[in-house]
């Protein structure tokens, strides 16, 4: 059974020498936290080069 998870994630982006630190929020369907958890980290790193996921919360 997928569950919608809410989350929000501090994200760092290193681009042309500058480093960046921001943060996200939303929500994914996922049957498990643990999975949530990886989706939110895989979408953050893929929509960007040089963008980091560190302390992804899933509640």
């Amino acid at each position: 059974m997928t569950k919608r998870w809410n989350w929000n994630a501090t994200v760092v982006e290193t681009k042309l020498g500058e480093r960046r630190v921001g943060s996200a929020s939303g929500a994914v369907e996922a049957p498990t936290r643990e999975a949530a958890h990886a989706a939110v980290r895989r979408d953050i790193e893929r929509k960007g080069s040089g963008r980091t996921a560190v302390e992804v919360h899933v509640f």
